[in-house]
Formats: structure tokens, C-alpha cells, sequence
């Protein structure tokens, strides 16, 4: 429940604390007093705009503070306003925003005022109403036809995809191809771009490399005298036999026997090098042409040779979901019309369901405005279809409903939009939402101009509702009628002061009890407090109202 409401700041209301009850609280007060302001107060926090037309006359922000109450868990929720500036919420005092809020107290708060009169006359609102108030007969179907008609889309738009895709997917089928038949053809290999990159570098020095490594070949095992392996084999003959007579020297003869081995193998290398070096101008020019064309590749498919590889062999997978997609599309049709034709199914039933709910839900509104001194009223629910097919249903369902309605005797109920009066609206959408069971959770339920057009004995009709609406629900409202306010639990008056002398206007909000409460329902009664006659009938109210004086 709403415990307590803080205001400060906020238009003509300097500061305010309201203490509500579980039950039914009412708030009154003289026309332009202000009473508005206290739902504007709770639009705040429920997310609505504001700006520095908020703020009262010199002060720095407004601000509104709301303490909710369930067991023994709070929320505190706050909304700030500052002069020239971004409003700030705030949610059990950490920044939050003005959208986690409203969402926090969505499902503890409603509030029921002009909108929600404006609401009841749209048919789409009142296909919400009679789901509410048939929960237990069309909850059920509504879920299944929920599921059903969600499947179908998904399948439709599957298949809407496929088939105007077609000739998207030609385009890119016909560009893959090419792509890939391009890079087959060029037989590209792993690593080739690596392997071409170090033949070119060689070839380009291949005169020099013909000259140093044949250099190097002729000093170690040339045909001339001075050649090193010859030299190095003569020391290994001499010192080997030296060591036959000393072994002082095996080991240098040792070394001398590996030091001929490594340059035997050094010379070979060289030898083979010099045999593989290539250095026929064709071989060159055939090896430039090959690496430009994987260069042309590699700009086209990826930065080296295995990447243009890999994006080959997405090409050719991609190819074969485009040929499977294509070949599918027999396969998306049949399973498109299955799940039309089980939503359609689905539809019907939830259809059957609501015309057999609707007739029970219209005889309970009817019970509750004659209980709101509408004797002879009518209401009536038609549950009509949209439309033959797959295109007349909707998130909702194939249905239209359509609230009817009739004041008088002998007069045959017509649409709500176009015969209710202001009062009969607002009897009407307190009559639905008496029995409708829309958010079972929300705790407290606030009427902005519930009364608007009501009077005397539909009055005290009325404040008998709400204060049986409040026995399962805290109930908030803000009324101009002494009838509905006699049966408040608490009562709240908002007074304008005005200092002419300053040049200040204030709302003052207080709790009015005892002789006070009697007061304010004089003043409401148009009197004075200390008229005989308006203050028994206050006091009467009070006592068919069950509230003490």
C-alpha cells in the first residue's frame, strides 16, 4: 500500500505530508484549490514529464517521495525536478530512473482518471476488460491462441523472407560462385604466398648469391692448392699418425676428424645450393606472373594465401545454405499454412470462449450499476469477428468487442462511445473495474474525478463502492462530493491561501478529523460550519457511512 506521500515544492504546494490508510482515503477541497495536483504528484513518480512549470514560484526543485509499504518489506521511490535542469529519480535512495520507477510500481499502483474514462470507450480496451473479467474461462485459450499465433508469424515471415529474398539470394548465389570458381581455378595453395615471397627475393639476387656461395665453394674444396677440406685433410693424416706414437694428440686428431666432416658437409650443402639455384630469366618471369595474380587474390579474399582459402570454403558453405534455403521453400510453405491453420484454430476457440464469458461479465456490470443507483441499466457484450481468415487475426485474437450500454427503460442498449454521459462513464468504469481482476497485485487503486457528473443519491451509491472496493484494495480518491468523502477512512483537505499582501498563493494538504472532518463536509455541502442544518446532514453522512463524527 501507498503509506505515505511527500511533496515539496511542487506548483502552489510548499510542503506536504499525507499518512494514507489500507482502506479508502478521499481527498477534497474547494474547486482550484489544487486536488489535481496530488495526481499530478503521482504521475510524477509514474513517469510522466515535467518541467520548471512544476517548480513553485522561488524555489530551486520540486520534489515528490512516495513510501510503499508490503508486510514488512518498503520501497521509497523519488522524483526531483530541478530548476533548469534533468529531473532525477531515485529508487530506496540510489539514482535510478524515471522508467525503473514507473516499472517498480507498476504492479502496486493504478491510477484511474480522465485517461482512463477517455480509454474505456476504446474497443481495444474494452477487449482487455472483458479478459479480465472472464480470466478464468479465457486465460487459458488466450495463452494457447498467444503461442499459436506467434508460431505462424514466425513461420510467415520465414517464408515471406525465402520467397522475397529469391532474387537477392540469385544475385549473391551468382557471386559466390564466380568468387569461388576464381579461386579454384588459381589452385591456390596453404602457405604459397610465404613460399613465392622468399623464391622472388632470391631470384632478384640470384647473381649475387651465385657468386658469394660459388666463392665460398672454391675456397673450401676447390680444385686449387690452397683449398681448405684439402689442407684440413692433409692435418688429419699427419696429426692422426702422430697420435698412433703419442696420445697426447688424439684429441686434436679428433677434432681434426670432425672439423674435415663439418666442411665435407658444408661444401655439399653448398654444392647442392648452387645446383637449385635458378637463375633462367623465364622461371623469373613465370614466378612474377604467379605471385601478382595470388596478390590480386589476397586483395580481393583476404590478406594471405590460407585466408583467401578460408574464405573459399565459406563461399562454398554458404553456397550450399542458399541452394538448401531455395529447396526448402516447398517445405516453409506447407509448414506456414500448419501453423495458420492451427492459430486460426486457436482463434475460434478463444472466440467461443469470450462470447460464452461475455454474457456472465455483462449481467455482474449490470448488478453493480444498479448497486451505483442506475436501476434500469443496461449492458451488454458483443463478441464479433474481425474478419474471415489469416489476415483478421491479431496479438489478441480475430475479435472485436464492444461494450453496449443503456440508461433508461425501453431504450435498447448501443455502443458505450456514443450514450454515455459523463456520470454514466464514470459509474460504468467503477462498475467494470469492481469486478474486473486486472493485475491481482496492485495494491492501491487512485480515482482522479470518479464522481465527475454524479450526484445525490447516485452519490452516496458511489462512496458505498469504493468503500467495498477498499476492503480488499487501498483506495485513493480525490472527489468534490460529501457523500463519497463521508465514507473515507481518512480524509485530506486541500485548502488555497492567498496573501494579497505578499503577493502569495499556497495549497495547504491536511488530515481533517473529528470537528474538522464535520467542517469540510459542511464547506462541501455549500454551507458554513456553523449552519444546524448542513451540520446535521454532515453528521448524518458520517453515520450511514459507518464513520465517527
Amino acid at each position: 500500500m501507498l503509506a505515505e506521500l511527500a511533496i515539496d515544492d511542487l506548483v502552489l504546494i510548499a510542503e506536504a505530508r499525507l499518512a494514507f490508510s489500507p482502506g479508502l482515503n478521499v481527498i477534497t477541497g474547494e474547486t482550484g484549490a489544487g486536488k489535481t495536483l496530488l495526481a499530478q504528484a503521482i504521475g510524477l513518480l509514474m513517469g510522466q514529464k515535467g518541467g520548471d512549470e512544476l517548480v513553485r514560484p522561488g524555489a530551486d526543485r520540486a520534489l515528490v517521495q512516495a513510501l510503499f509499504e508490503h508486510g514488512d518489506e518498503t520501497l521509497a521511490v523519488a522524483r526531483e525536478l530541478p530548476r533548469g535542469g534533468r529531473s532525477r529519480a531515485h529508487l530506496d535512495g540510489l539514482l535510478s530512473s524515471a522508467a525503473a520507477i514507473e516499472e517498480a510500481l507498476r504492479s502496486r499502483l493504478a491510477f484511474y482518471g480522465q485517461l482512463e474514462h477517455a480509454r474505456l470507450l476504446q474497443l481495444e480496451r474494452q477487449l482487455d476488460l472483458l479478459d479480465g473479467a472472464a480470466a478464468t474461462g479465457v486465460a487459458a485459450p488466450a495463452e494457447k491462441y498467444a503461442a499459436a499465433y506467434d508460431a505462424a508469424r514466425a513461420a510467415s515471415r520465414e517464408l515471406a523472407a525465402v520467397r522475397g529474398d529469391a532474387r537477392e539470394r540469385e544475385r549473391e548465389l551468382e557471386m559466390l560462385r564466380f568468387q569461388l570458381g576464381e579461386i579454384e581455378a588459381a589452385e591456390v595453395e596453404p602457405g604459397e604466398d610465404v613460399r613465392l615471397a622468399l623464391e622472388r627475393e632470391r631470384l632478384r639476387h640470384a647473381g649475387k648469391l651465385l657468386e658469394r656461395a660459388g666463392g665460398a665453394l672454391s675456397l673450401l674444396a676447390g680444385e686449387t692448392e690452397s683449398a681448405a677440406l684439402d689442407s684440413v685433410r692433409v692435418a688429419q693424416r699427419l696429426v692422426g699418425e702422430a697420435a698412433a706414437l703419442d696420445q697426447a694428440l688424439a684429441d686434436a686428431a679428433g677434432r681434426l676428424d670432425g672439423l674435415a666432416a663439418e666442411l665435407d658437409d658444408v661444401s655439399a650443402a653448398l654444392r647442392a645450393y648452387l645446383d637449385d639455384l635458378d637463375v633462367d630469366p623465364a622461371h623469373r618471369d613465370s614466378l612474377e606472373v604467379r605471385y601478382d595474380k595470388l596478390k590480386g587474390l589476397m586483395r580481393k579474399y583476404g590478406a594471405s594465401a590460407d585466408e583467401v582459402l578460408a574464405y573459399a570454403a565459406e563461399a562454398r558453405e554458404r553456397i550450399g545454405r542458399l541452394d538448401l534455403t531455395a529447396a526448402d521453400e516447398e517445405a516453409l510453405v506447407a509448414r506456414a499454412e500448419a501453423s495458420q491453420a492451427a492459430a486460426l484454430a486457436a482463434a475460434d476457440r478463444l472466440s467461443r470462449a469470450r462470447r460464452a464469458a461475455a454474457p456472465k461479465v455483462a449481467e455482474k456490470v449490470e448488478r453493480e450499476l444498479r448497486g451505483l443507483a442506475m436501476p434500469h441499466a443496461a449492458f451488454s457484450i458483443v463478441v464479433s469477428p474481425r474478419g474471415p481468415g489469416w489476415e483478421a487475426l491479431g496479438p489478441r485474437g480475430a475479435d472485436d468487442v464492444e461494450f453496449l450500454f443503456s440508461a433508461n427503460p425501453g431504450v435498447p442498449p448501443r455502443p458505450l462511445r456514443e450514450t454515455a454521459s459523463g456520470g454514466e462513464l464514470s459509474r460504468a468504469m467503477l462498475a467494470i473495474r469492481g469486478i474486473v481482476t486486472l493485475s491481482d497485485d496492485v495494491e492501491t487503486l487512485i480515482f482522479d474525478e470518479v464522481d465527475t457528473g454524479i450526484g445525490g443519491v447516485t452519490a452516496a451509491a458511489l462512496g458505498e463502492r469504493l468503500a467495498r472496493l477498499a476492503e480488499k484494495r487501498q483506495v485513493l480518491c480525490i472527489t468534490h462530493l460529501p457523500q463519497v468523502a463521508a465514507f473515507a477512512e481518512r480524509q485530506f483537505a486541500i485548502v488555497k491561501d492567498s496573501d494579497v499582501a505578499a503577493g502569495t498563493t499556497l495549497t495547504v494538504v491536511r488530515r481533517v478529523e473529528g470537528e474538522e472532518r464535520v467542517a469540510e463536509l459542511c464547506r462541501m455541502l455549500g454551507s458554513a460550519p456553523d449552519d444546524g442544518a448542513a451540520r446535521s446532514h454532515a453528521e448524518g453522512l458520517l453515520a450511514r457511512a459507518g464513520r465517527p463524527a
